[in-house]
């Protein structure tokens, strides 16, 4: 559930950014997903951006971030961690690597 205002204490900026998932996908594709929390000091929330390094056979072929305004602290965790369980991010991503065979 998504609430208004979601301020993350500093506790929780400085674990999500320590926060490394190893996202396995199919038998050759890995995505490691990390956040990154932005410095908006003139805003009254954080900017948190979902960090996505993607590995086919073990090499990293592409990197992409999708903005996670407004996500609470567990739901940032949970996405972090199951980016397998995610429709959208998983059709953005093979839309992505479907661009780059042209």
């Amino acid at each position: 559930m998504m609430t208004k205002n979601n301020v993350l204490t500093p506790e929780q900026i400085e674990h999500l950014s320590s926060l490394r998932y190893i996202n396995a996908i199919d038998e050759h594709m890995r995505i490691v997903a990390g956040v990154k929390v932005l410095d908006n000091t003139d805003q009254y929330d954080n900017s948190v951006l979902l960090v996505l390094d993607i590995f086919i056979d073990d090499n990293r072929i592409d990197k992409m971030s999708f903005n996670l305004h407004n996500y609470a602290y567990e739901e940032i965790v949970a996405l972090a961690r199951d980016i397998r369980n995610n429709d959208y991010i998983l059709r953005a991503v093979d839309t992505a690597l479907a661009g780059d065979n042209e």
